[in-house]
């Protein structure tokens, strides 16, 4: 372990813990910190620390700390996860890659930075994951998937070979994206949902999607 390897989470909800726990299981870390707006400083989760909130950012890095993960989710907008990024790449911060010690990740694979793949995720040979995407617990990224940065791929998804998801998607828990299917961006995936084909951007989609030439496709423009 590095001495100086020192890690800020920014955002303590929920996700967060996800996160955390990852990150001390990889104990590849000397310390970990967390920000947070609502949560007050002195509190701790999972025995680490509230620092502060985002303010206190600029201190932090001061302090020796050079890498900064954004541990919040995100569903309907990826605005917040996206604003707290570039407010820590401002300041110099770093962004590692959590990769949970369960998680099967290809050796051909290419992970962007500040990506967080969870427990027992699996993602296939060749495939792409874009920065500060999120692949959570047990979601199937599949061999020469392209996943788009700051997408959220939920809890038990699974993207199909070949299919293509673009930045700033949410995809709902337990969805499956067919093999050759292509989401657009800043699209939402409704959980359970089976795309069948060609979902447009800026859709929300649920159910059964048959394609965005498909009168079947249950979607509301955003």
């Amino acid at each position: 372990m590095n001495d100086n390897k020192k890690l800020v989470l920014i955002g303590g909800g929920g996700h967060c813990k996800s996160v955390l726990d990852s990150a001390i299981r990889l104990g590849c870390f000397s310390e970990i910190v967390i920000t947070d707006y609502a949560i007050p400083a002195g509190q701790t989760i999972l025995g680490r620390k509230i620092v502060g909130n985002d303010e206190i950012l600029l201190e932090l890095y001061a302090k020796g700390f050079r890498y900064a993960f954004v541990a919040m989710g995100s569903i309907e907008s990826t605005d917040k996860r996206r604003a707290a990024f570039l407010r820590a790449e401002r300041i110099g911060f770093s962004f590692p890659t959590i990769i949970d010690s369960s998680a099967v990740v290809a050796d051909s694979a290419f992970i962007g930075a500040g990506v967080y793949i969870g427990k027992n995720a699996v993602v296939n040979a060749e495939a792409v994951i874009g920065d500060m995407a999120i692949i959570n617990t047990g979601a199937i990224i599949e061999h020469d998937c392209k996943v788009g940065k700051f997408t959220h791929v939920a809890v038990g998804a699974v993207a199909c070979g070949n299919s293509e998801i673009g930045k700033d998607v949410f995809v709902g828990a337990k969805a499956v994206i067919i093999q050759g299917v292509k989401v657009g961006m800043k699209s939402i995936i409704g959980a359970g949902s089976i795309v069948l084909g060609d979902v447009v951007p800026n859709s929300v989609v649920v159910g059964i999607v048959r394609g965005s030439d498909n009168d079947n496709m249950n979607t509301m423009g955003r």
